[in-house]
Protein backbone atom coordinates (compact mmCIF):
# COMPACT_ATOMS: atom_id res chain seq x y z
CA UNK A 1 0.00 0.00 0.00
CA UNK A 2 1.44 3.77 -0.86
CA UNK A 3 0.00 6.70 0.97
CA UNK A 4 1.07 9.94 -1.35
CA UNK A 5 0.46 12.76 1.60
CA UNK A 6 1.93 15.98 2.85
CA UNK A 7 4.81 15.24 4.71
CA UNK A 8 3.63 18.04 7.44
CA UNK A 9 0.35 16.04 7.93
CA UNK A 10 1.84 13.76 10.18
CA UNK A 11 2.39 16.92 12.34
CA UNK A 12 -1.30 17.03 13.41
CA UNK A 13 -2.53 16.49 17.00
CA UNK A 14 -5.86 17.76 18.01
CA UNK A 15 -5.56 19.88 20.43
CA UNK A 16 -9.34 21.19 21.31
CA UNK A 17 -8.39 24.16 23.52
CA UNK A 18 -6.33 25.78 20.46
CA UNK A 19 -9.56 26.54 18.67
CA UNK A 20 -12.50 25.82 21.37
CA UNK A 21 -13.05 22.27 19.00
CA UNK A 22 -14.45 23.73 16.06
CA UNK A 23 -15.24 20.91 14.49
CA UNK A 24 -17.37 19.77 17.45
CA UNK A 25 -20.04 21.44 16.62
CA UNK A 26 -22.60 22.94 13.90
CA UNK A 27 -21.57 20.04 11.65
CA UNK A 28 -23.21 16.75 11.45
CA UNK A 29 -21.50 13.37 12.93
CA UNK A 30 -22.42 9.95 10.73
CA UNK A 31 -22.55 7.06 13.39
CA UNK A 32 -21.26 4.55 11.57
CA UNK A 33 -21.98 0.76 11.73
CA UNK A 34 -18.59 0.12 13.43
CA UNK A 35 -19.45 2.62 16.41
CA UNK A 36 -22.77 1.22 16.56
CA UNK A 37 -21.63 -2.09 17.18
CA UNK A 38 -19.21 -1.22 19.64
CA UNK A 39 -21.29 0.80 21.65
CA UNK A 40 -23.66 -1.89 21.59
CA UNK A 41 -21.37 -4.26 23.65
CA UNK A 42 -21.06 -2.13 26.28
CA UNK A 43 -22.63 -2.69 29.73
CA UNK A 44 -26.25 -1.05 29.78
CA UNK A 45 -25.48 2.19 31.26
CA UNK A 46 -22.68 2.84 28.85
CA UNK A 47 -24.94 1.78 25.94
CA UNK A 48 -27.35 4.09 26.84
CA UNK A 49 -25.12 6.92 27.66
CA UNK A 50 -24.15 6.89 24.39
CA UNK A 51 -27.82 6.01 22.20
CA UNK A 52 -29.66 8.68 23.66
CA UNK A 53 -27.55 11.14 21.99
CA UNK A 54 -28.18 9.41 18.59
CA UNK A 55 -31.01 10.18 16.34
CA UNK A 56 -31.82 10.06 12.28
CA UNK A 57 -31.55 12.01 9.46
CA UNK A 58 -32.58 11.16 6.28
CA UNK A 59 -33.36 7.88 7.56
CA UNK A 60 -29.67 7.13 8.93
CA UNK A 61 -27.98 7.77 12.51
CA UNK A 62 -26.47 10.78 13.39
CA UNK A 63 -25.50 11.77 17.39
CA UNK A 64 -28.33 14.63 17.84
CA UNK A 65 -26.25 18.17 18.76
CA UNK A 66 -27.52 20.17 21.76
CA UNK A 67 -29.47 23.57 21.54
CA UNK A 68 -25.81 25.51 20.94
CA UNK A 69 -25.17 23.30 18.42
CA UNK A 70 -22.36 21.44 20.62
CA UNK A 71 -21.79 17.94 20.44
CA UNK A 72 -23.43 15.94 23.72
CA UNK A 73 -19.80 14.79 24.32
CA UNK A 74 -17.79 17.66 24.47
CA UNK A 75 -16.58 18.64 27.66
CA UNK A 76 -15.62 21.95 29.10
CA UNK A 77 -12.61 21.73 28.47
CA UNK A 78 -12.96 21.03 25.01
CA UNK A 79 -12.32 17.73 25.32
CA UNK A 80 -14.56 14.30 23.87
CA UNK A 81 -15.81 12.65 27.09
CA UNK A 82 -15.96 9.21 25.02
CA UNK A 83 -12.36 9.27 23.96
CA UNK A 84 -11.40 9.86 27.25
CA UNK A 85 -13.80 7.24 28.52
CA UNK A 86 -13.43 4.51 25.90
CA UNK A 87 -10.17 5.24 24.08
CA UNK A 88 -10.29 6.37 20.39
CA UNK A 89 -11.13 3.28 18.49
CA UNK A 90 -14.79 4.59 20.04
CA UNK A 91 -14.61 7.58 18.28
CA UNK A 92 -16.94 7.23 15.04
CA UNK A 93 -15.25 7.36 11.73
CA UNK A 94 -15.67 10.82 10.94
CA UNK A 95 -14.43 12.55 14.25
CA UNK A 96 -11.33 9.84 14.46
CA UNK A 97 -10.07 10.87 10.31
CA UNK A 98 -10.79 14.71 10.97
CA UNK A 99 -9.50 16.60 9.38
CA UNK A 100 -7.40 14.33 7.11
CA UNK A 101 -9.05 13.61 3.97
CA UNK A 102 -8.52 10.27 2.48
CA UNK A 103 -8.78 8.97 -1.29
CA UNK A 104 -8.33 5.56 -2.37
CA UNK A 105 -7.64 5.64 -6.02
CA UNK A 106 -7.18 2.33 -6.62
CA UNK A 107 -6.81 -0.59 -4.39
CA UNK A 108 -2.87 0.10 -3.74
CA UNK A 109 -2.92 3.60 -3.77
CA UNK A 110 -3.82 6.17 -1.44
CA UNK A 111 -3.50 10.22 -1.63
CA UNK A 112 -3.82 12.19 1.83
CA UNK A 113 -4.35 15.56 3.41
CA UNK A 114 -5.75 17.96 5.63
CA UNK A 115 -8.73 19.88 5.36
CA UNK A 116 -8.12 23.32 6.32
CA UNK A 117 -11.56 24.08 8.06
CA UNK A 118 -9.81 22.78 11.23
CA UNK A 119 -7.98 25.65 12.15
CA UNK A 120 -5.13 23.89 13.51
CA UNK A 121 -4.53 21.72 10.54
CA UNK A 122 -4.75 25.24 8.61
CA UNK A 123 -2.14 26.38 10.60
CA UNK A 124 0.22 23.43 9.68
CA UNK A 125 -0.19 23.53 6.27
CA UNK A 126 -0.45 27.30 5.46
CA UNK A 127 2.18 29.13 7.76
CA UNK A 128 5.05 27.05 6.13
CA UNK A 129 7.75 29.26 4.85
CA UNK A 130 9.40 26.74 2.49
CA UNK A 131 7.81 24.71 -0.11
CA UNK A 132 5.35 22.11 0.63
CA UNK A 133 6.97 18.53 0.53
CA UNK A 134 5.65 15.27 0.17
CA UNK A 135 6.01 11.86 1.50
CA UNK A 136 5.07 8.00 0.88
CA UNK A 137 3.72 6.41 4.11
CA UNK A 138 2.28 2.49 3.90
CA UNK A 139 -0.34 3.33 5.98
CA UNK A 140 -3.47 5.28 6.44
CA UNK A 141 -4.28 6.03 9.42
CA UNK A 142 -7.75 7.56 9.07
CA UNK A 143 -10.77 4.82 9.18
CA UNK A 144 -13.14 7.14 6.75
CA UNK A 145 -11.76 6.87 3.05
CA UNK A 146 -13.37 8.19 0.20
CA UNK A 147 -13.41 5.76 -3.39
CA UNK A 148 -12.37 7.56 -5.89
CA UNK A 149 -11.75 4.57 -8.07
CA UNK A 150 -14.78 5.02 -10.44
CA UNK A 151 -14.37 8.81 -10.88
CA UNK A 152 -10.40 9.15 -11.70
CA UNK A 153 -11.25 8.45 -15.36
CA UNK A 154 -7.39 7.62 -15.94
CA UNK A 155 -4.24 5.65 -14.81
CA UNK A 156 -3.19 6.47 -11.37
CA UNK A 157 0.46 6.84 -12.45
CA UNK A 158 -0.83 9.60 -14.75
CA UNK A 159 -2.99 11.14 -12.22
CA UNK A 160 -0.22 10.98 -9.63
CA UNK A 161 2.20 12.49 -12.29
CA UNK A 162 -0.47 15.46 -13.35
CA UNK A 163 -0.34 16.49 -9.65
CA UNK A 164 3.46 16.27 -9.29
CA UNK A 165 4.05 18.66 -12.69
CA UNK A 166 1.13 21.15 -11.18
CA UNK A 167 2.88 21.62 -7.45
CA UNK A 168 6.18 22.40 -9.04
CA UNK A 169 4.36 25.01 -11.17
CA UNK A 170 2.84 26.24 -8.16
CA UNK A 171 6.00 26.46 -6.14
CA UNK A 172 7.98 28.21 -8.88
CA UNK A 173 8.65 31.22 -6.47
CA UNK A 174 10.68 32.95 -9.25
CA UNK A 175 7.26 33.28 -11.13
CA UNK A 176 4.47 35.40 -9.46
CA UNK A 177 1.33 33.60 -8.63
CA UNK A 178 -0.59 35.32 -11.43
CA UNK A 179 2.08 33.52 -13.92
CA UNK A 180 2.23 30.28 -11.93
CA UNK A 181 -1.91 30.28 -12.66
CA UNK A 182 -1.10 31.22 -16.16
CA UNK A 183 1.22 28.62 -16.79
CA UNK A 184 -0.87 26.07 -15.09
CA UNK A 185 -3.55 26.81 -17.60
CA UNK A 186 -1.08 26.29 -20.67
CA UNK A 187 -0.07 23.08 -19.16
CA UNK A 188 -3.35 21.93 -18.92
CA UNK A 189 -4.44 22.86 -22.85
CA UNK A 190 -6.24 26.16 -22.45
CA UNK A 191 -4.67 28.12 -25.75
CA UNK A 192 -5.62 31.29 -27.33
CA UNK A 193 -4.34 32.37 -30.24
CA UNK A 194 -2.80 35.70 -29.69
CA UNK A 195 -2.12 37.64 -26.44
CA UNK A 196 -5.49 38.35 -24.19
CA UNK A 197 -5.20 42.21 -22.15
CA UNK A 198 -6.35 41.51 -18.61
CA UNK A 199 -10.46 42.85 -18.62
CA UNK A 200 -10.14 44.71 -14.89
CA UNK A 201 -13.48 45.74 -15.22
CA UNK A 202 -14.69 42.73 -16.30
CA UNK A 203 -12.83 40.65 -14.03
CA UNK A 204 -14.72 42.56 -11.05
CA UNK A 205 -18.16 42.89 -12.61
CA UNK A 206 -17.60 38.34 -13.18
CA UNK A 207 -16.31 38.19 -9.17
CA UNK A 208 -19.30 40.16 -7.86
CA UNK A 209 -21.88 38.42 -9.92
CA UNK A 210 -19.57 34.60 -8.44
CA UNK A 211 -19.66 36.00 -4.87
CA UNK A 212 -23.16 36.99 -4.75
CA UNK A 213 -24.20 33.49 -5.98
CA UNK A 214 -21.95 31.77 -3.54
CA UNK A 215 -23.04 33.65 -0.66
CA UNK A 216 -26.80 33.51 -1.75
CA UNK A 217 -27.05 37.14 -2.13
CA UNK A 218 -29.90 39.12 -3.90
CA UNK A 219 -28.47 42.80 -4.81
CA UNK A 220 -29.76 45.13 -6.60
CA UNK A 221 -28.25 46.32 -9.85
CA UNK A 222 -26.93 49.27 -7.80
CA UNK A 223 -25.54 47.80 -5.20
CA UNK A 224 -23.85 45.23 -7.57
CA UNK A 225 -22.23 48.28 -8.99
CA UNK A 226 -21.37 50.08 -5.69
CA UNK A 227 -19.34 46.47 -5.12
CA UNK A 228 -17.85 46.53 -8.44
CA UNK A 229 -16.72 49.93 -7.99
CA UNK A 230 -15.55 49.39 -4.26
CA UNK A 231 -13.53 46.69 -6.41
CA UNK A 232 -11.84 48.05 -8.63
CA UNK A 233 -10.90 51.52 -6.46
CA UNK A 234 -8.84 49.11 -4.32
CA UNK A 235 -8.13 45.72 -5.71
CA UNK A 236 -4.37 46.76 -6.99
CA UNK A 237 -2.85 48.27 -3.76
CA UNK A 238 -4.26 45.31 -1.39
CA UNK A 239 -4.13 42.43 -3.37
CA UNK A 240 -0.20 43.77 -4.17
CA UNK A 241 -0.11 44.01 -0.23
CA UNK A 242 -1.66 40.44 0.17
CA UNK A 243 0.17 39.36 -2.58
CA UNK A 244 3.51 40.15 -0.93
CA UNK A 245 2.70 39.25 2.42
CA UNK A 246 1.11 36.19 2.26
CA UNK A 247 2.71 34.95 -0.58
CA UNK A 248 4.15 31.64 0.71
CA UNK A 249 0.28 31.11 2.28
CA UNK A 250 -1.31 31.36 -0.74
CA UNK A 251 1.28 29.10 -2.88
CA UNK A 252 0.34 26.66 0.14
CA UNK A 253 -3.21 26.74 0.26
CA UNK A 254 -3.17 26.10 -3.91
CA UNK A 255 -1.15 23.60 -3.27
CA UNK A 256 -3.50 21.82 -0.59
CA UNK A 257 -6.59 22.66 -2.75
CA UNK A 258 -5.21 20.81 -5.80
CA UNK A 259 -4.66 18.00 -4.09
CA UNK A 260 -7.41 17.73 -1.03
CA UNK A 261 -9.78 18.05 -4.31
CA UNK A 262 -8.05 15.75 -6.57
CA UNK A 263 -7.66 18.27 -9.51
CA UNK A 264 -7.46 18.15 -12.27
CA UNK A 265 -10.12 14.84 -11.95
CA UNK A 266 -12.48 17.12 -8.87
CA UNK A 267 -15.58 17.62 -11.56
CA UNK A 268 -16.69 15.93 -14.69
CA UNK A 269 -15.33 17.37 -17.53
CA UNK A 270 -11.44 17.26 -19.44
CA UNK A 271 -8.83 18.83 -17.22
CA UNK A 272 -8.49 21.99 -19.04
CA UNK A 273 -12.36 22.67 -17.24
CA UNK A 274 -11.06 21.39 -13.85
CA UNK A 275 -8.30 23.94 -13.81
CA UNK A 276 -10.16 27.02 -15.02
CA UNK A 277 -12.51 26.17 -11.60
CA UNK A 278 -9.68 26.25 -9.98
CA UNK A 279 -8.13 29.33 -11.30
CA UNK A 280 -11.70 30.74 -10.83
CA UNK A 281 -12.26 29.93 -7.37
CA UNK A 282 -8.45 31.55 -6.62
CA UNK A 283 -9.91 35.05 -7.80
CA UNK A 284 -13.05 34.65 -5.89
CA UNK A 285 -11.03 34.14 -2.68
CA UNK A 286 -8.91 37.00 -4.15
CA UNK A 287 -11.87 39.50 -4.21
CA UNK A 288 -13.15 38.52 -0.95
CA UNK A 289 -9.88 38.82 0.60
CA UNK A 290 -10.00 42.80 -0.41
CA UNK A 291 -13.43 42.96 0.77
CA UNK A 292 -12.18 41.28 3.96
CA UNK A 293 -9.38 44.16 4.68
CA UNK A 294 -11.35 47.18 3.22
CA UNK A 295 -13.94 46.39 6.45
CA UNK A 296 -11.45 45.43 8.81
CA UNK A 297 -9.23 48.93 7.64
CA UNK A 298 -6.44 45.88 7.09
CA UNK A 299 -6.19 42.01 7.37
CA UNK A 300 -3.91 40.06 9.47
CA UNK A 301 -2.43 36.63 9.13
CA UNK A 302 -5.01 35.21 11.35
CA UNK A 303 -7.97 37.10 9.17
CA UNK A 304 -6.57 35.80 6.24
CA UNK A 305 -6.47 32.05 7.52
CA UNK A 306 -9.70 32.41 8.87
CA UNK A 307 -11.02 33.34 5.13
CA UNK A 308 -9.17 30.70 3.17
CA UNK A 309 -11.17 28.26 5.56
CA UNK A 310 -14.31 29.89 5.56
CA UNK A 311 -14.07 30.29 1.90
CA UNK A 312 -13.58 26.61 1.38
CA UNK A 313 -16.70 25.44 3.61
CA UNK A 314 -19.06 27.57 1.33
CA UNK A 315 -17.77 26.12 -1.59
CA UNK A 316 -18.32 23.16 -0.60
CA UNK A 317 -21.74 23.57 1.55
CA UNK A 318 -23.50 27.13 -0.15
CA UNK A 319 -26.70 26.41 -2.46
CA UNK A 320 -24.23 27.89 -4.82
CA UNK A 321 -21.11 27.13 -3.95
CA UNK A 322 -19.06 25.33 -6.51
CA UNK A 323 -22.16 25.11 -9.06
CA UNK A 324 -21.78 28.76 -9.81
CA UNK A 325 -18.09 28.17 -10.58
CA UNK A 326 -18.24 25.43 -12.45
CA UNK A 327 -20.81 27.23 -14.54
CA UNK A 328 -18.84 29.95 -15.20
CA UNK A 329 -15.55 27.73 -16.00
CA UNK A 330 -18.10 26.45 -19.11
CA UNK A 331 -19.55 29.35 -20.13
CA UNK A 332 -16.56 31.41 -21.64
CA UNK A 333 -14.39 30.45 -24.53
CA UNK A 334 -10.43 30.81 -24.16
CA UNK A 335 -10.01 34.24 -25.09
CA UNK A 336 -13.25 35.48 -22.77
CA UNK A 337 -11.84 32.96 -20.07
CA UNK A 338 -8.09 34.84 -20.14
CA UNK A 339 -9.37 38.19 -20.34
CA UNK A 340 -11.37 38.21 -17.23
CA UNK A 341 -9.51 35.52 -14.36
CA UNK A 342 -5.90 35.35 -16.30
CA UNK A 343 -3.84 38.09 -15.15
CA UNK A 344 -0.27 39.21 -15.56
Amino acid sequence: MKVYRLTCATEFKCDGKSCESRCCRDWCVAVDERTREKFSALPESDREEFFRHVTELNGAPVLRLKRSGKCPFLNENFLCRLQLKYGENFLTDVCQSFPRVTYKLDDENFIQTLTLTCPVAAKIILLRSEPLTFEVGEEVGARMIFDFTTKLGKPVAEFLRLQRATIEILQRRELTLNQRLKVLCEFFGETIPAPVDFDTEGNAAALTELFEEIYGANFSVAKRNQLVGIYLANRNEILSSLRKYFAPVAENYLVNEFIMRLYPCAFVGDERFNVRVFVTAWRITEFAAVLRALSQAHISTEDFLELLCALGDKFDHSRGGMEAIKHFAQLHDAEIFYALMIED
